[in-house]
């Protein structure tokens, strides 16, 4: 009987893994996050990049299911959100239990 070989993670794979992630998150806010920048930062926070005002005030209003999926999907404990280069919004996403928000 031979016992299993387990490979190493090398970092492109880590990539790999957080882009596909990221993409995952994407679809499921196809007409907002689809037109933003996500990155993952060292401090397992989420920004997003918002390249027009419209498209953060539509984030901040589907703001709950938001933290719940970014956490969820990305796996990540804070979220930001930036416009003009500027963090306009931060929050933990740990704050909520395993129940899905209400949409």
């Amino acid at each position: 009987m031979s016992k299993p070989v387990f490979s190493k993670i090398t970092r492109q794979d880590q990539r790999l893994l957080e882009q596909r992630r990221l993409s995952r998150l994407q679809q499921l806010f196809t007409k907002t996050l689809g037109l933003c920048s996500l990155k993952i930062s060292r401090g397992n926070r989420l920004s997003i990049h918002c390249p027009e005002p419209w498209l953060v005030d539509r984030l901040l209003e589907d703001l709950e299911h938001l933290l719940y999926s970014a956490r969820l999907v990305v796996g990540v404990s804070y979220l930001s959100i930036c416009y003009a280069g500027e963090e306009v919004y931060r929050k933990k996403t740990c704050q909520y239990d395993n129940s899905m928000p209400a949409r």
